[in-house]
């Protein structure tokens, strides 16, 4: 019993050191926020401000929280280049990730680590006190804002751990934002090797393949059954123009196909089994001279017919020359991967509170910020640390804790 009680002691005693570094670490306001955390985290969820004013955990006075999220939306970056101290939390649990020994999560992936690139929306229809735009939903497109999320596979399942989090300008892109969230992150964090990026259709062309490519990151992603590629171009012949570009070649006509390079087919559950081709090299109408590696997945079920009307169409572009294309399997294994954000994005909606009220007072630009700034992940981060049931109340000018 005692042991039992000395290890208790000293968890707890981890879990308030680490508490009391995340509350240091957000500023003057850390309190605040991690108490923010807290009532948004454990529940119930509030619906306005005022009813998170009103929880039995919130241990301020109301008018603190308008002060510190004012106050820690004044210490964020206006843009994702800039420096804060959110960067410096990133920072470190990366460093903290990199230092880990994790092994590949799905074997069928063989040497290769995946990380997911998505955006996801944030549907806000009766806010009328800050700017939106359209964002692109399960239903269509909608009103309100856009999210960017880079994750990283590190478990079992349909989990992802979120590395960073952007909120997409309404005047912005998400292959524009995109592109600049992976600059940015190179620049500060660098790329692994053997680190794939995995991404939806929308960021498989070639504004979007084009720079990424120039960052050194190697990407694969789904491509639509109506895309159009082009053989490599033949040998100059010593005259006239040289061509770029070969034989079109129409994804929804078999007929246009070239010889396969490798093929490979696995066994699945219940009789089923997959067969995947690939094509070692394809080149894109607006970007002739890379080479794209083409892959195409059929599933079949046990009667031997195929499982959907349509293949599943992915390209893989290398960060260079020298390395060497997926196997088949590890291309549709790598992809499968990147279904696993789509389970994520939604829990990580609700520990955003971006499930629950809209606070559309007029000065919810600023009030708004802790969910819709580049500073997302952060809170993810810390949101787990309110189930440990430690209070954390702390003092400072404007932030008035209640006796």
């Amino acid at each position: 019993m005692k042991n039992n009680s000395a290890s208790q002691a000293s968890i707890q005693a981890s879990i308030n050191d680490f508490r009391d570094h995340v509350a240091l670490s957000l500023g003057s306001a850390g309190g605040v926020l991690l108490n923010l955390i807290d009532v948004l985290a454990i529940g119930p969820r509030p619906g306005s401000p005022v009813e998170m004013t009103l929880s039995p955990l919130w241990g301020y006075r109301w008018s603190s929280l308008y002060t510190g999220i004012d106050r820690a939306s004044q210490e964020l970056a206006a843009t994702i280049a800039d420096h804060d101290w959110l960067q410096d939390l990133r920072t470190e649990r990366l460093a903290w990730l990199a230092a880990q020994e994790i092994r590949p999560v799905n074997p069928a992936t063989g040497n290769w680590r995946v990380r997911i690139l998505d955006a996801t929306h944030y549907p806000r229809p009766k806010t009328e006190t800050v700017k939106l735009g359209y964002v692109h939903g399960a239903s269509g497109m909608q009103v309100g804002h856009g999210l960017s999320l880079l994750s990283q596979c590190v478990g079992q399942g349909s989990w992802t751990l979120p590395l960073e989090i952007g909120w997409i300008q309404p005047q912005s892109h998400p292959l524009a934002y995109g592109r600049a969230q992976l600059d940015e992150f190179v620049k500060r964090h660098g790329w692994p090797d053997k680190q794939m990026l995995a991404v939806d259709a929308q960021y498989t062309v070639e504004p979007f393949l084009n720079p990424v490519h120039q960052l050194g990151i190697p990407v694969l992603g789904r491509v639509a059954s109506n895309r159009v590629f082009f053989l490599p171009p033949p040998s100059y012949p010593g005259c006239g123009r040289p061509r770029v570009r070969a034989r079109k070649i129409k994804l929804n006509d078999a007929r246009t196909l070239p010889r396969i390079d490798a093929r490979q087919e696995s066994e699945l559950a219940d009789g089923r089994r997959t067969e995947v081709s690939r094509w070692d090299d394809l080149r894109m109408r607006q970007w002739p001279g890379q080479r794209l590696a083409l892959y195409r997945v059929i599933e079949y079920q046990a009667s031997g017919k195929p499982r959907y009307r349509r293949p599943l169409w992915l390209i893989f572009v290398a960060a260079s020359r020298e390395i060497k294309s997926p196997s088949p399997c590890e291309g549709r294994a790598t992809y499968q991967a990147r279904l696993s954000v789509e389970h994520s994005i939604r829990f990580l909606k609700g520990d955003l509170g971006l499930t629950c009220g809209q606070f559309n007072s007029t000065e919810a630009e600023g009030r708004v910020q802790v969910s819709r700034r580049d500073g997302g992940d952060g809170l993810l981060v810390f949101a787990g640390l309110a189930r440990a049931g430690t209070d954390c109340r702390r003092e400072a000018p404007g932030l008035v804790a209640e006796r």
